[in-house]
Formats: C-alpha cells, structure tokens, sequence
C-alpha cells in the first residue's frame, strides 16, 4: 500500500539481519526470514505513518522506546519458527505480496543493475538491448569469417575463426551500477535502502487492504464537499493503529486471518472508520508532506513511460514490466522486436 507504511517493518527486517549475522550460512538458509518477521510483527505495535513528520515521528518514537521490545520479539521469532515439511507452504495470493519495489528488484535482477533505481530502469533497458545488437554483430561477423575458414580448412588450415567458438548473445554479461547507492544525497539512499527493505520478503498485513476498501467505500458515501477533505491514507492509518496487526505468509494464514479480521474486528473497523472521518473532517491534513517513499514514486511513472516508448509497447505497467521487458529482450536476442533509444528520437523525458 502507498499511502501509507508501517514504520517498524524496516526496524524489525534490520534486527533479523542482526540477530542472524552470527550465524553459518546454512543455518541462514533454514530459515524462513519472512515467518520470522511476520511472527515479530504481530506482536509488536503498528506505527502507520502517512507523511514526512509522522514517518520521522514514529520511526523515532520505536528507535527510543521500543528497541528492547523489538529484540525480545525477533529473538522470539527466530526460536519459535521452524521448519516443518507439512506446513502448508502455498505462497500468499500474488496481488498481496505485489508491490513497485518488489518489480524494481525483479527488474534489477534481469538487466543485471545493481542498485538501480526506477530512474536507472530505462537506461539498464537500453544498455541490455545495445549488448545484445554489438554480441549480434560480433557472432554474424563470426560466422561470415567462419565460412571463408571452412574453405580454408578444406587447404588444411584452422577451422573455427580466430580459433574460437562465436560468442554467445545475451546481455547479462554487462553489470549495470545503479545510481542509488551512489547517491550524492545521502538521505535520498537511506529512503531508496527503506523503499526496498522488504523486496526480498514475502509477508501482507491482511488489515491494509480491507481497511483501505472500506475506508474508499465509506469515503464515497459522503457528501463531495465532505470527501474531499477526508485524506484516504491518513483515515487508514488512523484505524489501522488502533488494531492490532495481522501479518501473514502463506495462503493458508491469510485465509485464515481475513476470516477472523471481518468476523472479530468487522464491528470495531466501522467504528474506527467513522471516528476516523470526524478527525480528518475536524482536522484537514492541508498542508502534509508526502512519505520519504513519496519520491520513487514519482521516477516509476516516468520509468515506465520510457520502457513502454523505447519497446513500443503502450500494454506495461509497473505490475507486469518484469515479464515483458524479460520477453522483449529474449526476442531481441533473436532479433525478433524493433527498439528505439530515447537520444536517437530525442525524447522529451530524456535525461
């Protein structure tokens, strides 16, 4: 959910990371890092922030007063969660574990960016595609040399050009180094290290969804005059601070945990919603400054927007931009797409 985040998430992963770096990587491999934090989060209090001051406020407010309970909790989490050949292992419905940094993780992976931010996506893209035309054209110039060496072998001299075998076409072998890391503003890549702390982990507070829907829905009922001053994240997060978190990991739990959230707490959302609206209608957030987050936001839409123009494909979005630009580049290398680079069009986005 964009709208707004629960600040701990990061401080429980970073303690995980802590309490496991002792460890021998096997013993690392036997754990189930997304159980662990799911079983932690549960226990812990929900710290929902949808701005800039509320996010520093209540990152704060866990550094200072929670930090002991957050070690007892992930300590208690990696001693209660074991392995177990029969739990049902099915993964979470795929729209709860979605999310713009899981894509950009997956991106990354495939253009082999390390690091890459979604401003670095379209020039990953184009670095990936122009590897693939020069390993192209060094492989047919391979081959063309290739045939007039077959004549030659026919005299008895070396078969295979220059003695070696026609590269092979792909573009991973060209390691891309995102700008994030390397960023001359430091605040902007601690933000990029918390917007995708949890790329790798697989966990869903199945409270957020429902709550956000409800909260749209009960939004949409007022008078406009009304609605409009009714901030949809800060309604949301108002109510989910005041329950307690319910975070699952496979598909079982979240079955399970929906159930029990619309049977147990159905009544309790409602109330909460309401209070909730007289707050934000008494209260008007005006002049509220995004989530850090916020920003990377921003650089998906034009990232997007320039992968779509240089594949010349208007069907992508930051959900299924993984697979299609895997797709194209697979095609490319049997020169099977047409591409355009933004400097040869001059592209109004351009950089």
């Amino acid at each position: 959910m964009q709208s707004c985040k629960n600040a701990i998430e990061e401080l429980v992963i970073a303690e995980i990371d802590l309490q496991i770096s002792h460890l021998p990587q096997y013993r690392r491999d036997q754990i189930n890092l997304s159980e662990v934090a799911a079983y932690a989060l549960n226990r812990l209090p929900p710290m929902y922030a949808t701005s800039k001051s509320g996010w520093l406020r209540q990152r704060q407010k866990a550094i200072s007063e929670m930090r002991s309970q957050i070690e007892s909790a992930v300590r208690r989490a990696l001693i209660s969660v074991k392995p177990d050949a029969l739990r049902d292992s099915r993964p979470l419905p795929s729209q709860e574990v979605a999310s713009h940094a899981r894509s950009l993780a997956d991106l990354q992976q495939i253009l082999g960016a390390e690091d890459a931010s979604w401003k670095d996506i379209p020039t990953a893209l184009e670095n990936a595609l122009m590897t693939i035309k020069l390993k192209s054209a060094v492989s047919n110039t391979y081959m063309v040399t290739g045939k007039r060496d077959s004549l030659s072998a026919q005299l008895g001299q070396d078969e295979t050009a220059f003695g070696r075998k026609p590269p092979e076409i792909s573009w991973k072998g060209r390691q891309v180094k995102g700008s994030a890391s390397s960023s001359k503003d430091e605040q902007k890549a601690k933000d990029f290290q918390t917007y995708m702390v949890d790329a790798n982990y697989e966990f869903s507070n199945v409270l957020e969804k429902l709550v956000l829907s409800l909260t749209y829905h009960q939004i949409q009922k007022l008078h406009p005059a009304i609605a409009e001053t009714v901030d949809l994240g800060e309604a949301t997060a108002y109510v989910l601070n005041r329950l307690p978190t319910m975070y699952a990991t496979s598909e079982k739990g979240y079955k399970e945990l929906r159930l029990r959230a619309r049977e147990v707490y159905g009544k309790e959302v409602v109330a909460l919603l309401k209070e909730a609206i007289s707050v934000c209608v008494e209260a008007p957030n005006i002049e509220k400054v995004p989530l850090p987050l916020a920003r990377f936001e921003a650089e998906l839409e034009v990232a997007i927007e320039q992968v779509s123009w240089i594949l010349q494909r208007d069907d992508i979005n930051w959900r299924n931009a993984p697979f299609i630009v895997e797709e194209c580049l697979l095609k490319a290398v049997d020169n099977e797409i047409a591409w355009r680079k933004r400097s040869d069009y001059n592209y109004p986005y351009n950089p």
